[in-house]
């Protein structure tokens, strides 16, 4: 039924599903959102293998995989089609049921009614093709007893899933449980399995339950207009391990007419993957995704006595949460304004847009506090006793707005004191464009969960400008790509483990050697030439510290454009 997403637009769902079928609401609650035919078929071609083959399609929705699997079945000989099918929408159940039976004879009786993780193998399997579509409801709204159930079907085939774990991951689990020896599944699933930490123990089990498993991504999104990227998941052969991971690169859906049936012939962008490395959580499938050559080196630095991740040198973490920045951040005419005592303000860093050079200054945040990027947080202490009245008239001022009702603020005690604000060594985006950014904070600031701050470990081997400057070289930026994912709009995210996995050069330097490096990186990054910092950093850090000569460093950079030109343009016609 549902690509892997959590919203629905409703103009792309009418071109496979009538819109009296599924209210947008609903669609949301259940991750909808309807298949490409060219997919679908794609999927069905891949996994009908026989004319007696029984199909399964876990979450039907408008029916599009089961009339898919019908029509092959027919074409194959069989003129009564062996489908089921799970919808737990009735409306589109009842729809999607009555055209199957009534063009292709399929029986309803198979196709249920009902949250697929209520239906056990004993009551529809066994199977010998799992197709479709699995839900995509995020964590923060896959709870209760749905949750639960979803997470016990999981443990029951020996997975225990944490529950952060989006809809789709026991999702695919209990799917497999429905296949007899020798059974195939073939799925759309999002590509947080390349890079969820969640997503690791289905990596497992997929190694663990077929001997061979396939992933096929593209370089152009197979659903431009929704947020969430997708992959197919080709699993074949259950119980006939050991297992073989493969990823297959396509430029786009079009490629998929090139396979028939079973057939997955070599392709120039096919990689052999190194399952034990996968599930062990020391790669990511990102990685395959560029050249063979890139890989090695990459894998090399890695194991580099010259390199260290960031985690080994920072904590990474995330901002502090007001609940209502509104309230909590004044600009410095409203601080005025309101007579708010200058030990009760802190100097706040709101965007990253306020971030400019290698540093953030005292200079940076008055121009970026005139631009609404920067600001004051309200720092008021636990205790009120003794605050001036001006600032008990602004207390009063939120109550009477309702600040106080705000989640984050009716949850602790007192409302108007914000916990967690700490002056970090460093900022880095966690939202980011071209390139994180990494700065110091030479301007004493906090800042919000906009944000990323980073603090040195006691006995780092680096200060924070030198840190700084080693971030902005090719190689840092090649793991943040590997280690971060893309977001909509091709944004690249990274979650604050993800950050701390992030590789950094980490060249023996005697205290200061990078001094006027960073004067000269600040300037450059200044002054929007970025690129041009990059080389600088190449060219003193990798080249002149560690050694790596101009073809390395070739493919460290073309690594970094590759991917980031990958995300800027997955959805581009």
């Amino acid at each position: 039924m549902a690509v892997p997403n959590d919203t629905l637009t409703a103009d792309d769902s009418l071109r496979l599903f009538p819109p009296s079928m599924l209210a947008r609401r609903n669609a949301k609650d259940f991750g909808a959102y309807y298949t490409d035919e060219q997919v679908a078929d794609f999927l069905v071609r891949w996994a009908i293998r026989s004319p007696g083959d029984v199909v399964l399609d876990p979450c039907f929705g408008g029916g599009v995989f089961l009339r898919s699997a019908c029509a092959r079945l027919r074409s194959m000989g069989n003129g009564a089609p062996g489908i089921r099918g799970v919808e737990i929408d009735a409306r589109a159940c009842e729809l999607a049921s009555g055209e199957l039976a009534a063009e292709f004879g399929a029986d309803r009786r198979q196709l249920l009614t009902a949250d697929f993780f209520a239906v056990g193998c004993d009551r529809l399997g066994p199977v010998d093709a799992v197709i479709g579509n699995p839900p995509f409801v995020r964590y923060q709204r896959f709870s209760g007893a749905a949750r639960e159930t979803a997470l016990k079907q999981a443990e029951r085939e020996g997975v225990r899933l944490t529950r952060l774990a989006s809809s789709w991951a026991p999702f695919v689990i209990h799917a497999a449980s429905f296949l007899r020896p020798a059974g195939r599944m073939a799925l759309v699933i999002p590509m947080e399995i390349c890079h969820a930490g969640y997503a690791l123990p289905v990596l497992r089990f997929l190694a663990q339950t077929f001997a061979s498993v396939t992933f096929l991504t593209f370089r152009r999104k197979l659903f431009p207009r929704l947020n969430e990227d997708t992959l197919l998941l080709l699993a074949e052969n259950k119980g006939g391990g050991p297992s073989e991971f493969i990823l297959l690169d396509l430029p786009d859906a079009n490629a998929l007419g090139e396979f028939t049936g079973e057939c997955m012939a070599p392709n120039s962008g096919q990689a052999r993957i190194d399952s034990d490395a996968i599930c062990a959580g020391s790669q990511r499938l990102t990685e395959y995704l560029l050249p063979e050559r890139t890989r090695c080196l990459c894998r090399e630095l890695m194991r580099s006595a010259h390199t260290r991740r960031l985690g080994d040198l920072a904590d990474v973490g995330i901002g502090y949460v007001t609940g209502c920045n509104s309230f909590f951040h004044l600009s410095p005419a409203d601080a005025v304004r309101w007579r708010i005592p200058n030990d009760l303000l802190r100097p706040a860093l709101l965007k990253s847009a306020a971030l400019r050079g290698l540093s953030f200054t005292s200079a940076d945040w008055s121009e970026a506090a005139s631009r609404g990027t920067a600001g004051h947080l309200l720092d008021v202490p636990n205790d009120s006793r003794g605050l001036p009245k001006a600032v008990h008239r602004y207390l009063e001022f939120g109550r009477e707005k309702g600040v106080h009702n705000a989640y984050k603020c009716r949850t602790r005690t007192p409302w108007f004191s914000v916990p967690h604000v700490h002056v970090p060594h460093g900022f880095l985006t966690y939202m980011s464009g071209a390139f994180p950014r990494f700065v110091t904070n030479e301007a004493g600031a906090v800042a919000t969960n906009n944000l990323h701050i980073v603090r040195l470990l006691n006995g780092a081997a680096f200060d924070i400008r030198e840190l700084a400057v080693l971030w902005q070289t090719s190689l840092t930026s090649l793991s943040a790509e590997i280690e971060g994912h893309p977001l909509g709009g091709g944004m690249l995210k990274l979650e604050p483990s993800e950050a701390e996995s992030v590789l950094i050069a980490a060249p023996e330097l005697g205290r200061g050697q990078l001094g006027e490096l960073a004067r000269e990186l600040d300037a450059l990054l200044r002054a929007g030439q970025a690129s041009d910092a990059r080389s600088v950093a190449d060219k003193a850090v990798l080249e002149n510290c560690l050694g790596i000569g101009e073809r390395e460093r070739r493919l460290l950079r073309e690594g970094a454009d590759c991917l980031r030109e990958r995300r800027y343009h997955r959805g581009d016609k």
